[in-house]
């Protein structure tokens, strides 16, 4: 009877506090106490934090897809302390956050100085930011050779790329039937894509072709853009990626792809077999290949399968 009774009890502590959970004031902000869950079991945590008239106050916690704590923050007025963290708690990053709220929109960015952290929780670097705008890098082991600056910029070209190659593509279809529009859009595209290899032609001229010791995993990102680049500019720059295959930067597998197109614009034969297109029976047929006696002796060298 005693356990019935506390059971009883704990529901209507329970019911009770849950009705002072995630309300809304008399004009439509958030305040008091918030928690918002990811399941309609209420085990897996999206949000906790408080409110006062819309404005986070004290301590907030967010959370991953699964559960894990990813950020917590501070609020200090509209300054904030923020922590990101790795999946195994470890901290990620600390540092200053400012949130603005304009005409059109919040604004949220870090400023000052932060502090960056590997998955063991050792410092790394400290980065440094105005009003969002990444500055500078100051590794704390002298001997490190990564350009931050340098990885930023080939990451915002690659996310650039392939927004308005998926944009304008997506207009130029839908527009199929209008030519006028199409053209229109085509060269859009193409002016897009003019600067965005312009970008990158200024940066292998810059730097040669970087390493993931310099570039971490952006190093892919010029490869990636040359793919799609005119033929003039992949022949300028056609020898720097053999030198990177060579220094062991870029896999002589994906290099074979790169080539093989390469050629055939150039109206060549392939050196490695590894271009084909369809005829009008949708068979497979592959465009001719140099020395066709010892082409599976150049795949094998280079890990392609016969």
């Amino acid at each position: 009877m005693r356990s019935l009774s506390l059971w009883l009890i704990a529901i209507i502590v329970f019911s009770s506090c849950s009705k002072h959970l995630n309300r809304m004031n008399k004009h439509g902000q958030r305040t008091g106490k918030w928690i918002v869950y990811m399941d309609n079991e209420h085990k897996i945590k999206s949000f906790e934090g408080k409110f006062r008239n819309g404005r986070s106050v004290g301590k907030t916690f967010y959370y991953t897809n699964k559960g894990v704590l990813d950020r917590k923050e501070i609020a200090r007025g509209k300054k904030l302390k923020a922590t990101f963290y790795y999946a195994n708690g470890v901290v990620k990053a600390r540092g200053n956050a400012r949130v603005d709220n304009l005409s059109d929109k919040i604004h949220y960015y870090y400023y000052g100085k932060w502090s960056s952290y590997n998955e063991k929780g050792e410092l790394e670097k400290y980065e440094y930011y105005n009003k969002g705008k990444y500055v500078r890098s100051v590794y704390v082991d002298k001997n490190n050779q990564m350009n931050d600056s340098l990885m930023f910029a080939l990451n915002a070209l690659e996310v650039e790329f392939n927004d308005h190659r998926n944009r304008w593509l997506d207009s130029i279809s839908k527009h199929s039937n209008n030519p006028v529009k199409k053209a229109e859009y085509k060269q859009t595209y193409a002016q897009a894509d003019s600067i965005t290899f312009s970008q990158i032609d200024q940066i292998l001229c810059t730097y040669g072709y970087p390493s993931s010791a310099v570039a971490g995993e952006a190093y892919i990102t010029p490869f990636y853009l040359l793919s799609f680049a005119p033929t003039a500019l992949k022949e300028k720059h056609y020898h720097l990626l053999q030198s990177a295959v060579n220094k062991g930067i870029l896999s002589p597998k994906s290099f074979a792809f790169f080539a093989d197109k390469h050629r055939i614009a150039k109206g060549q034969k392939q050196l490695y077999g590894t271009q084909s297109y369809y005829d009008k029976d949708k068979k497979e047929i592959f465009y001719p290949s140099e020395d066709p006696d010892n082409l599976q002796q150049r795949r094998k060298s280079i890990g392609l399968e016969e």
